[in-house]
This record gives structure tokens, C-alpha cells and sequence, in this order.
């Protein structure tokens, strides 16, 4: 049974893996070897794509043509910055203390108020689209980084998350710093912050990879191409611009994939923190 189990799951890893696996052969192939490739596929025809396990004439023209001659790749690169790592932050800003108050205080309409974050959380982008955009353009922020910048801060998933991490910490605790006479704002940062430190993190680095890689709310929000973040370089995929955006995909990876890495302890750590003690 566990060979089965361990089978089952080395096929989930494979079938996880292979559209990576697929971004990073391709980005090394020539124009010619991707059409012959899935040329089929692009065109709408009805040839198998042929997927090889190296490609036949390694090369790095797409990177190069990418990094040298595609002044978009810079602009979208350095707005996907601008545009993720302050909502992160923001988000945490106000996440932190609407947890910690969810989760160790009792006062007046909290189960209520539980339940309307649970069901915006539970929503879709296009549920709220519509109302999100009429408030933005009453701001007048539409066409801004702001425009997902600040739908992004007030978001209910990290408060959701944190809420369960800060249930983790003992009352005990907080009544001996209450006793000393700390408030809740000390609380927080003396006591739930430390505390749920991997939390904290592991809900960071989760809103980066979903920032990082937003593609509906900049599409939605954003009028101008010059503030599109890179998750919408290549909006149209061709045989002629294929191999370009293989080795866009991959460039984009690798903040993700490096966010992931340094934050993989916390990361581990705060998952294992929303086991909420019984």
C-alpha cells in the first residue's frame, strides 16, 4: 500500500513538474526546432505537440533578444515590483492587528464579521470586480499602481490565516502581559508577532507568488500597456514570438522560485501553525 501511495505520488510530481520542465526546454530551442516542435499547436492545427527531452541545438538567442532588445522585459519587470512588494507589506500591516484581534479578543458581532471575511475571501476576482473598479475610479486611482496596490493591502486571505496562527497562542501568555501592563498594541508586537513570526512569513511569501503572478486585476485596472506588470508580457503567443516568451517565463520564475527558497523555513513553519489547538 505505501509503495502505492509513494507511486501515486511520484506521478503527481511528474505531471506538476512537466509544464516547467516543458518552459525550460523550450526557452533553448530555435525559432525552427519550436515550430517543428508545437508549431502545430500554435497554429491551431491538429499535429501532437512532440516534447523533447533536451533540444537538438541548444541556444541562447531568446534570452538574448529578451535582455537586450525587448525594453518592455525591463519596464514590466520593475512594475511587478512596484506593484507586489508594497501590497505585501501593506497587506501585513493590516492583516496583523485584524487577526490578532479576531483571534484573542471577544467583543460584539465578531462571529458575524468572521463569516462576511470567510465569504469575500471565498469570492472570485469577478464577483467583485465591478465594485472594485467603480471605487477605484471614484478615487480616481484606475490606470495607477494603486489600482492593485490597494485592493490588494485590504485583501481577507491573510487576515484569515493569521487569524488561525495567532489562535495558537497561549492565553496564559497574554494574561501575564496584560498583568505587567501591556496594551494590545504591545501585545501584538511583544507578544503575537514574535510568536507567529512563520506565519507572518509564510503569508508574505504566498501573497508575493499571488502578486507576482496576477494577470486579471492588472488586465481589469490597468488601461496603460506602460504599467502592465510581467505577468502580461506576451498577452499573444505565436510561432515568431514563442521561444521569446519561454525565456520571459522562466525570468519570471526566478524571483518566485527565490522568495520561495528563502522563505521555505518560515514557510513550513507557519503551515504547520494553522493547526489550531483543540
Amino acid at each position: 500500500m505505501k509503495k502505492l501511495v509513494h507511486l501515486g505520488m511520484a506521478v503527481l510530481v511528474l505531471i506538476i513538474l512537466a509544464p516547467i520542465y516543458i518552459t525550460l526546454v523550450h526557452s533553448f530551442m530555435g525559432m525552427r526546432e519550436i515550430e517543428l516542435d508545437i508549431g502545430s499547436i500554435l497554429g491551431g492545427g491538429n499535429k501532437m505537440a512532440a516534447i523533447p527531452l533536451l533540444p537538438s541545438y541548444p541556444t541562447l538567442k531568446n534570452f538574448k533578444d529578451l535582455l537586450l532588445y525587448a525594453e518592455s522585459f525591463y519596464r514590466m519587470f520593475w512594475n511587478s515590483f512596484l506593484q507586489a512588494v508594497p501590497t505585501v507589506a501593506g497587506q501585513i500591516l493590516v492583516a496583523a492587528p485584524a487577526a490578532f484581534v479576531m483571534a484573542k479578543y471577544r467583543f460584539r458581532g465578531k462571529r458575524l464579521l468572521f463569516w462576511i471575511y470567510l465569504a469575500v475571501m471565498l469570492m472570485p476576482f469577478q464577483v467583485l470586480m465591478v465594485s472594485e473598479y467603480l471605487v477605484l475610479k471614484n478615487l480616481s486611482i484606475v490606470n495607477t499602481h494603486l489600482a492593485i496596490i490597494l485592493p490588494g493591502i485590504f485583501g481577507t486571505f491573510p487576515v484569515f490565516i493569521l487569524m488561525k496562527v495567532f489562535m495558537n497562542i497561549e492565553d496564559e501568555v497574554m494574561e501575564a502581559a496584560r498583568l505587567d501592563g501591556a496594551g494590545p498594541m504591545v501585545l501584538l508586537v511583544k507578544i503575537g508577532m514574535p510568536i507567529g513570526k512563520g506565519g507572518i512569513v509564510s503569508v508574505a511569501v504566498l501573497d508575493f507568488l499571488e502578486c507576482i503572478n496576477s494577470i486579471e486585476a492588472p488586465l481589469v485596472f490597468l488601461r496603460d500597456k506602460e504599467r502592465w506588470p510581467l505577468s502580461l508580457f506576451f498577452p499573444a503567443i505565436s510561432v515568431y514570438n514563442a521561444g521569446e516568451v519561454f525565456a520571459a517565463s522562466v525570468m519570471i520564475m526566478i524571483p518566485a522560485v527565490l522568495v520561495f527558497f528563502l522563505g521555505d523555513e518560515y514557510l513550513e513553519t507557519g503551515l504547520r501553525a494553522f493547526q489550531v489547538k483543540g
